[in-house]
């Protein structure tokens, strides 16, 4: 039998007849800190399509919402959280992870509640969000764009989500989204080079891209570059002929020696 440890989050604050406990919390508060939970464990699509299956029980004690799950993904989520406390920011975290810690530090400001992460796997407390913490998630540093790539396409299809996969050299593997139309038109494509030019976001600090969206093919022609090169070299040799006084010129460029 697999070995179960939890991770607890705590709920503590004021209301009008003393300090807050489960009878407090509306039922749709309560569906709101499971899926807050769910994401919390589980941030990414991969992680929360083979997820285990996760217990839930409240406690008196304020609010004390006790998760049971595997020994294992409590070690790891607790180590994780104990790192984020040791920081004092949420840059480690998924992005959906991070989101989740910054709801509760706003709901934290405003409301005076305060949020303590604690896990059966450790005796101290691994997270503590009050009005004195400051884990906000950064600004946003992905910015939309557009941009035309160059590489294999070694994947493409889906049923639900219908996209292609291409290695590029700039970016590495990237998924990109597509219609049906767009990956049957044309020629084969499948384990060709192509390029591709597609719309989405790129991190400003990273140049990192996601949420990538195919706008149209463009067929990759190796010469492309000798070709821009020749034309550069040709356009370069017409405006040089062009200049009269060659010498006077060379002579200002190089500051008159």
């Amino acid at each position: 039998m697999e070995q179960t440890g939890n991770i607890s989050v705590t709920i503590k604050g004021k209301t009008i007849d003393g300090n807050l406990n489960p009878k407090d919390i509306d039922i749709a508060e309560t569906r709101e800190i499971l899926t807050d939970v769910e994401t919390l464990l589980f941030p990414t699509r991969p992680e929360k399509d083979e997820r285990p299956k996760v217990a839930y029980e409240v406690k008196e004690g304020s609010v004390k919402n006790i998760f049971y799950l595997p020994l294992a993904k409590a070690i790891m989520f607790s180590a994780l959280m104990a790192e984020v406390g040791n920081r004092g920011n949420i840059e480690l975290l998924e992005p959906k992870a991070a989101a989740i810690i910054d709801k509760w530090q706003r709901k934290s400001y405003s409301s005076g509640r305060q949020y303590t992460i604690t896990s059966s796997t450790s005796e101290d407390v691994l997270l503590t969000i009050n009005n004195e913490s400051q884990f906000i998630a950064p600004q946003s540093d992905w910015v939309n764009t557009s941009v035309y790539l160059y590489g294999k396409i070694y994947e493409e299809g889906g049923l639900s989500k219908v996209n292609l996969h291409i290695l590029t050299d700039s970016y590495g593997k990237l998924t990109v989204s597509a219609t049906e139309e767009q990956l049957t038109e044309g020629d084969q494509k499948l384990y060709k080079i192509y390029g591709l030019w597609v719309k989405g976001k790129q991190n400003i600090s990273t140049g990192q891209l996601k949420d990538l969206e195919l706008i149209d093919y463009l067929k990759y022609q190796p010469e492309y570059e000798e070709v821009v090169l020749q034309k550069l070299i040709k356009k370069a040799t017409l405006s040089w002929s062009a200049v009269k006084d060659k010498d006077g010129l060379l002579s200002e460029i190089g500051g008159g020696v």
